[in-house]
């Protein structure tokens, strides 16, 4: 069953496996005939499809010479004046345009990010730029406008549709006790497709679906009890921290579970909002801070502060 990962044999090769809106999926096919594309930006959250549908587009549209660069490792300005800048100051053999795919661009510095201000410009004739980022807030308006913006995000609906078709295709047995599970577990990873085929296939190793208990739910519904019944909160993040393998570190995930519980408790209109935008700022900060585990525990003492008995 592992003999290999799904997330790399399901991986879009082409771009009718990407899951696109219809308006995209219409002007992306069209630059087949064009063999050219503008800057674009593609931005959305991770495992929705944004680098693979970049390198779809050098490798079966324009079929052209491109640079790789994961802006996460190597953000600074020397890049782009060392690579970038050689790269696109020369035409390419035959001719034909170049391109410079700049991965998880949010992490290029504010220097190198105005550097590429003018290169974009520069080189206009024969090089084209393609970013990709999780958080369009922090490109630049100076490099967004340069580019047109595609927001990769799929449907709810075809995300499902996809992983229904992953498991048919994999003969996984889904018996009907497991069908409501399924989609609670897609849409608490929803809108990380490839997290969610990893979890799927983490439940399928034996050849029939069969999901555990979403623990990261379990133990966000014993916080929030705990914090609105006032417990002991330096014993809650021992708790919490003794928890850590059960849903993995993943504090982001276990963010999100708290906030829908707090959705769904009964509280005062005013409480519930404070309480929702605690953890909706944490979840902000997550992508940010050094420590997650401290993130999330500044979140708690907030909430702490809000609740009563």
């Amino acid at each position: 069953m592992f003999k290999n990962l799904w997330v790399e044999k399901y991986r879009p090769s082409k771009l009718e496996d990407l899951i696109l809106n219809e308006e995209d999926a219409n002007f992306f096919n069209s630059l087949k005939e064009k063999k050219e594309i503008p800057n674009l930006l593609f931005a959305g959250p991770p495992g929705t499809g944004k680098t693979s549908l970049a390198k779809i587009l050098v490798n079966e549209t324009l079929q052209s010479e491109y640079l790789y660069i994961n802006a996460s490792d190597e953000n600074g300005i020397d890049t782009i004046r060392s690579k970038v800048i050689g790269f696109s100051q020369t035409k390419s053999l035959d001719g034909a345009l170049k391109v410079v795919l700049l991965d998880e661009a949010d992490s290029i510095s504010l220097e190198g990010s105005k550097a590429l201000r003018n290169v974009i410009e520069e080189y206009s004739a024969n090089t084209r730029f393609i970013f990709t980022c999780n958080y369009l807030f922090k490109i630049i308006p100076a490099l967004q406008s340069r580019c047109q913006i595609f927001n990769l995000t799929p449907t709810l609906e075809k995300v499902t549709k996809r992983i229904v078709h992953i498991l048919k295709q994999e003969n996984v047995q889904v018996p009907d006790t497991e069908k409501t599970k399924l989609l609670e577990l897609i849409r608490s990873g929803y809108p990380d497709v490839r997290r969610i085929i990893n979890d799927v296939q983490k439940h399928s190793f034996t050849g029939t679906l069969h999901i555990k208990s979403n623990t990261a739910k379990n133990i966000a519904e014993k916080i929030i009890q705990r914090l609105l019944n006032k417990a002991d909160i330096y014993e809650l993040r021992k708790f919490v921290i003794e928890s850590e393998q059960e849903f993995s570190g993943d504090y982001l995930q276990l963010l999100k579970e708290m906030f829908e519980c707090v959705y769904n408790q009964t509280l005062e209109s005013t409480k519930k909002g404070a309480l929702l935008l605690c953890v909706s700022e944490a979840m902000y900060k997550d992508s940010v801070v050094v420590d997650k585990e401290i993130n999330w525990f500044s979140c708690c003492l907030k909430i702490n502060d809000h609740s009563t008995v």
